[in-house]
């Protein structure tokens, strides 16, 4: 694996702005061109299967951009498909206790740091053009894991799921919060933020990078400011959406 942009950033403390994929290989593709560092392939949401996950990475490396995939299942074949065709990380949902925390962090890792199957024919190993001796230690420094909080177990877990080794970031989901706490789509009751608030404030003690979701620009000032640093907005169809709906306004005022 080739040095990863997006965890050296982070490591060095810098704030770092991705999105989710939902429209394939030619609008991850277009993120890189457009300067954003980080795309999430989003198989939960989604309707990708590996095949077109395989090719939306391609496209990503394409472009320069670090491509991760939101595998549907925090479970090890999941994680292992994504890593071996070439993603550099994986982010994984409802992630609820330190046990599926490890299992995510080994999953992702080849031995001595985990138990991620080997194969030399895979995507990332170059179909076996890299020797093992360097691709087994590259791909273990380099990739990045990152987990999903976002149900009120994983809160109340969380001291215990942050001191699990080989976590690079803890994201916090606040829409799947608001519905754990009843108030679902509310991700601005109070309730919400405060756990948030709490998690946010417990990754900043431990030294763990914290991450996290809104749909708009306006709404990342105030997690930026706790200090989040993986800070995602929306999804490429959101983003399509929303341009598109402000350029049809400016236009349409051309003729009022």
């Amino acid at each position: 694996m080739l040095t990863n942009s997006l965890k050296k950033k982070l490591t060095e403390g810098k704030i770092c702005f991705g999105t989710f994929v939902r429209l394939g290989p030619a609008a991850t593709e277009i993120l890189g061109y457009g300067g954003w560092d980080f795309a999430v392939i989003d198989m939960e949401h989604g309707v990708f299967d590996f095949p077109l996950v395989e090719q939306c990475i391609r496209a990503a490396r394409c472009s320069g951009i670090t491509s991760l995939v939101r595998i549907p299942e925090p479970t090890p074949s999941n994680i292992m498909r994504a890593v071996d065709a070439g993603a550099e990380g994986v982010q994984v949902p409802q992630v609820e206790s330190a046990e599926t925390a490890q299992t995510v962090s080994r999953a992702a890792r080849y031995f001595p740091e985990g138990n991620r199957g080997l194969c030399s024919f895979v995507r990332a190993a170059g179909y076996s053009a890299i020797p093992p001796d360097e691709h087994i230690p590259s791909s273990n420094r380099e990739v990045l894991t990152v987990i999903h909080i976002e149900g009120e177990r994983a809160v109340r877990e969380i001291e215990s799921i942050i001191e699990t080794p080989g976590l690079d970031v803890i994201f916090l989901g606040p829409w799947d919060l608001s519905q754990s706490l009843g108030v679902p789509g509310k991700t601005k009751d109070p309730r919400v933020i405060e756990l948030m608030e709490k998690v946010i404030s417990l990754c900043k003690k431990k030294g763990v990078i914290s991450g996290t979701f809104v749909r708009f620009v306006d709404e990342a000032e105030y997690w930026i400011d706790l200090g989040v640093q993986y800070m995602m907005l929306s999804t490429d169809a959101g983003l399509l959406l929303q341009v598109s709906r402000e350029r049809l306004e400016g236009l349409r005022k051309l003729c009022s």
